[in-house]
């Protein structure tokens, strides 16, 4: 093999035709720094329906659209047999999982493998649960390398999988630009306004699926909800298991101070994580855990989990507490709502822990890797 050719890279996006979250975000992050780094190798970018990309593509960089909705007929019927007739070098799976039969050298992405955890409650409907928890295997045994965002993930690769510790690689994620203090008072008083907004609050932003442990931030705010003036305002799209939220809601005497506003825009989002007092990021369990870096470039104080990847990524950047204990996040509410000090504290932290993730790092890592997987380098 001619080690100095340019690469033929497919990356499988249909992600960024599906509902938004943690993979779609980081996968057009990846593909914007590596269409601003690498002109030299060539990229196609597979995706099932029209793309709105906010930046331009390179010449280097190409989109083949298929239109075909289902995904089980996207990644193991059409992209199997685009393979052979493309014989790409290298195959990017942003998602985890693959068919085996593509041709080319893969390297999936795992953002986390809560499939295989036992904690307690169902994450996924039952065929989602059961393809990860066939594919995600396979596709480790059939990776050029497994590529992951968190030394958690990695630690949780090697136990409950049995993948080699040289098998794995870690590339973290970053925080976009546009996360960022706001000097425009105006723009936040119209964001104030538009929403309602005339006291001081708790921010969540996310699905509200169980491991995001929205039932303990409403139990721990019915602690403490007569001894602080706060509203909570939570942001993002809906979950399959979220009527427990929904009806904790209803039943719990302060539905007036919770505001459930669904998704919006990530202009308000920004403006959401300036004007908080505080943001909630109580999760019981997390490959990564990127709201925890928006917050901190936001200028937001962050009150998260002790556990799973959340003191990786936000370092001295937060308020750690027990997510299984109410009584702890209850305290942890309290005190980031009385105390100016600390409040400032955490910003300052947040902000200089922040320093150390940008999606150009992330995208340079990738970079690195493909080209070692080309050069056929051993892992």
């Amino acid at each position: 093999m001619n080690d100095n050719r340019p690469i033929r890279i497919a990356v499988n996006c249909r992600v960024l035709n599906e509902r938004r979250g943690g993979p779609a975000r980081y996968t057009m992050n990846v593909i914007r720094e590596l269409s601003r780094i690498d002109r030299r190798n060539f990229y196609t970018l597979i995706v099932y329906d029209n793309v709105d990309l906010d930046f331009p593509l390179p010449e280097n960089f190409s989109i083949k659209k298929f239109g075909i909705r289902s995904k089980i007929l996207f990644d193991y019927i059409i992209l199997p047999v685009y393979s052979y007739f493309r014989s790409f070098d290298i195959f990017l799976f942003p998602k985890n999982t693959f068919s085996p039969l593509i041709r080319g050298k893969k390297i999936p992405v795992y953002h986390d493998i809560i499939y295989f955890e036992k904690i307690g409650f169902r994450e996924f409907k039952f065929f989602d649960n059961l393809h990860h928890t066939v594919m995600i295997p396979v596709a480790a045994k059939f990776a050029a390398v497994n590529l992951t965002v968190s030394d958690f993930t990695a630690s949780r690769m090697r136990e409950l999988l049995g993948i080699p510790e040289e098998r794995i690689a870690v590339i973290k994620e970053g925080v976009e630009p546009k996360f960022r203090k706001i000097r425009n008072r105006a723009f936040l008083e119209k964001v104030k306004k538009r929403h309602g907004i005339d006291k001081k609050f708790f921010f969540y932003s996310g699905s509200l699926s169980p491991r995001k442990n929205i039932i303990g931030v409403l139990r721990a705010f019915g602690k403490v909800k007569d001894s602080i003036p706060h509203d909570i305002f939570i942001t993002g799209g809906d979950s399959w298991l979220d009527s427990e939220v929904t009806a904790l809601i209803a039943e719990s005497g302060f539905q007036e101070r919770v505001h459930r506003l669904g998704y919006i825009d990530d202009e308000e989002l920004v403006a959401f994580y300036n004007l908080a007092d505080c943001y909630l990021y109580p999760s019981l369990y997390e490959g990564f855990g990127l709201p925890i870096l928006e917050a901190q470039r936001c200028g937001c104080p962050v009150i998260t989990s002790n556990v799973s990847s959340c003191p990786e990524v936000a370092g001295e950047g937060a308020m750690y507490v027990d997510p299984y204990s109410v009584d702890e996040l209850a305290g942890a509410m309290l005190a980031v709502a009385g105390d100016g000090k600390l409040r400032r504290r955490l910003v300052k932290k947040g902000d200089a822990n922040c320093a150390r993730f940008t999606w150009k790092h992330t995208a340079s890592g990738i970079l690195a890797l493909m080209e070692r997987v080309h050069r056929g380098d051993h892992f």
